[in-house]
């Protein structure tokens, strides 16, 4: 998978699928607990009720019905109008509550509309019946069926049926008889019919409860299942993005190793340059730092070196002049001597006075060695002024020009017109610049041929020039190019290896840098960069 780069983006993508996560695990935990605890409220404010009203109705049903059949057994018309009352009264009472049950079913979301109409049918069907059976019974209390056998004609008075004739057979008569179409027997047939009704009504209300009941453990069950299923599924997500993060972070370990290996003192620690946009934007930084840090400690060592050097340069040129000025004059006075007594010993003086001058030959050499390492320990601090850098740079190749097309030493210079002026002692930069020119002369004598180019352009850095030294000369290898700046570090014969570390000391006390870009065989170019003015501190 392809993440953005940056870290915090995708700990922010972490972060949101976590969220995303347990938040649907949340949203689906509350809905089946909103479904659970529909179906537990319909069970409890209806089917429960549902079932319990039905079976009082069917009880006061039957009840009713079994009354009916002794009925004829009552013994007062008082007595039967009150038990008939309080048997009809609550079977009225049971259906109004089932109506109630089924609008208060009707406002659950769970319950199907479905079911709540096919209950509701059910008991407007028992309804329209028990209905039908409020004429029947007013004339049953208009007429009671016992007061007919307790105070009707009896005896002679009785009507008797009419003779059946002998031997005549009767056929049974499919018309219903008087006593079967009494408001009685109609009632019977009709609360028949409703004891049916309500028995069925009972037993189907009592299933919905027990299907209700099996389906709430169903949810129950289900439900458990999902808090373990998504248990499961965050813990599996919160040990992915542990390990995700970790991942994206092992490179901030990296830098903290780095830092304690540079803090140990071993200041080339580097790093890979990878990972997420903050984090490798960290470690190219650090690198950068490392860089610094090592370069300032070179610095710093070369520092003390040179305020070493310079201190022992100074004792050593002290001690050393003097004698040298004494042999020296000595020398002179001896040929002087030697030039007197030449008659008569021609050869012999002439072989003296050879020696003599070798001598001083060698005198004015230690005397110029001397006098750079003095100047080279007594170097002052830079005066800086505007000065452009064009005249001093042409000034010094014309000067070198010369001495350089002797020796075959093709010399080019190219000055940038819009070069702006730099903050340069003029003096210090005409030396540092000299030794320059001269060690690229050196160079390319070694080789033969080729030329020397300098040019000026404007630095890499922002408000600063740079002037550029490029030989045709061997070029510095890889090891040495690290070194060619120390103090006595010198890769020709009877080199002094002061010269580039006074050019380095000069340009860097002009809050500027030199450093070398070359390649083994192609050559080398010194490039010098300074602050233009105003950019200098």
């Amino acid at each position: 998978m392809r993440f953005p780069g940056t870290l915090s983006a995708r700990i922010i993508i972490g972060f949101a699928v976590l969220i995303v996560t347990f938040g649907g695990i949340s949203l689906s935990a509350v809905l089946t607990t909103d479904q659970l605890n529909s179906t537990i409220r319909a069970i409890r404010v209806g089917y429960l009720e549902l079932a319990m009203n039905s079976r009082d109705l069917n009880q006061k049903q039957q009840g009713l019905f079994s009354y009916l059949d002794e009925l004829a057994e009552e013994s007062s018309p008082r007595r039967m109008m009150l038990r008939l009352r309080r048997l009809r009264e609550p079977r009225r009472n049971f259906l109004d509550a089932i109506d109630g049950n089924l609008t208060d079913l009707s406002a659950i979301p769970s319950v199907r509309a479905r079911d709540i109409a096919r209950v509701r049918a059910d008991a407007e069907a028992i309804r329209r019946l028990v209905d039908r059976t409020e004429p029947l019974y007013q004339q049953l209390l208009d007429d009671p069926p016992f007061e007919k056998r307790a105070g009707g004609p009896t005896g002679a008075n009785a009507p008797s049926a009419p003779p059946r004739p002998t031997g005549e057979t009767r056929l049974p008569d499919s018309r219903p008889s008087a006593v079967d179409d009494t408001p009685l027997e109609r009632l019977k047939r009709l609360e028949s019919q409703i004891s049916g009704m309500t028995h069925r009504f009972e037993t189907r209300q009592r299933t919905d409860v027990r299907g209700t009941a099996r389906g709430l453990e169903r949810g129950a069950e289900k439900m458990r299942f999902l808090t373990i299923l998504w248990g499961a599924i965050a813990l599996v997500v919160g040990v992915l993005m542990a390990i995700w993060a970790t991942v994206n972070l092992r490179p901030l370990r990296r830098l903290r190793d780095a830092a304690r290996e540079i803090a140990r003192g071993d200041y080339g620690q580097r790093i890979d340059e990878r990972g997420p946009r903050e984090v490798a934007d960290l470690a190219r930084e650090f690198n950068t730092m490392g860089s610094a840090i090592q370069e300032r400690e070179r610095e710093l060592v070369r520092t003390e070196r040179l305020a070493a050097v310079g201190k022992m340069a100074a004792m050593i040129t002290h001690e050393v002049r003097n004698p040298l000025s004494s042999i020296g004059l000595n020398t002179e006075l001896l040929e002087e001597e030697l030039g007197e007594l030449a008659a008569g010993q021609g050869e012999k003086a002439a072989e003296a006075r050879t020696l003599c001058r070798s001598i001083q030959a060698e005198l004015d050499r230690l005397t110029a060695i001397t006098e750079e390492y003095l100047y080279f320990a007594r170097l002052p601090k830079p005066k800086l002024q505007e000065e452009a850098l064009g005249p001093i740079v042409k000034s010094i190749v014309d000067f070198e020009r010369e001495s350089m097309a002797a020796r075959g030493i093709a010399l080019e210079v190219e000055l940038a017109a819009d070069l702006p002026p730099a903050m340069v002692d003029e003096s210090q930069l005409r030396q540092a610049l000299l030794n320059l020119l001269r060690n690229a002369s050196e160079a390319v004598a070694e080789v033969g041929s080729g030329g020397v180019r300098v040019y000026t352009r404007r630095g890499a850095q922002p408000r600063t020039a740079e002037v550029v030294v490029e030989d045709d000369g061997p070029g510095i290898v890889e090891e040495l190019a690290a070194k060619i700046f120390d103090p006595f570090f010198s890769t020709k014969d009877g080199g002094t290896g002061l010269g580039l570390a006074l050019t380095h000391q000069i340009v860097r006390d002009h809050g500027g840098s030199i450093r070398v870009d070359s390649r083994p065989g192609h050559g080398a170019a010194f490039i010098v960069a300074l602050p233009i003015a105003g950019a200098a501190s």
